[in-house]
């Protein structure tokens, strides 16, 4: 039974599909944009190193040392900030550094929104590298870029890293 004087609201249908077919546009917008979104972890993964010359563009992130090891994200690189004017990056040379062996002295390029010269290129047998001296202080805003060479060890490790230092300009 319906009483007098009452009133049943109802969208007429044409109002209701355009109503129906924004809510069902805007719900899926949003979700693809959750989706695809880049997630971060931590400030430092906003970090990006750019060397156009061999085509790298990576992220960084922060990285402890452990004893006298840094060990490097998978598929990112990491950096370590030992002191104010040094930061130590590391990669694998498998995938965030496959092209670094193709990069030259006097190549710029930019990390954390400042650009850099490579001043010197270094290949060293690993059991040859004192990580003391790859950390220590600088007096100019340094960045050592370093990653495996050589030939293939067990344990998917290199005979050699191949050491790439610039400085700001």
């Amino acid at each position: 039974m319906k009483r007098e004087g009452s009133k049943s609201f109802r969208l007429p249908r044409a109002k209701f599909t355009i109503f129906a077919g924004v809510l069902y546009f805007t719900i899926t917008a949003g979700f693809i944009a959750y989706c695809f979104t880049p997630k971060t972890a931590d400030a430092s993964s906003q970090e990006r190193l750019f060397i156009p010359s061999i085509g790298l563009v990576a992220r960084v992130r922060d990285i402890e040392r452990t004893g006298n090891q840094l060990i490097a994200p998978e598929t990112a690189a990491g950096v370590y900030r030992p002191t104010n004017h040094k930061s130590v990056i590391i990669g694998h040379s498998s995938t965030v550094f496959e092209n670094l062996k193709n990069l030259d002295t006097e190549t710029v390029f930019t990390f954390d929104h400042k650009k850099y010269l490579v001043k010197k290129r270094e290949i060293l047998e690993k059991a040859f590298i004192n990580m003391n001296e790859v950390v220590s202080e600088t007096r100019k805003n340094t960045v050592v870029i370093m990653t495996c060479y050589g030939t293939p060890l067990k344990d998917q490790d290199y005979s050699h890293r191949l050491i790439i230092t610039a400085e700001e300009i």
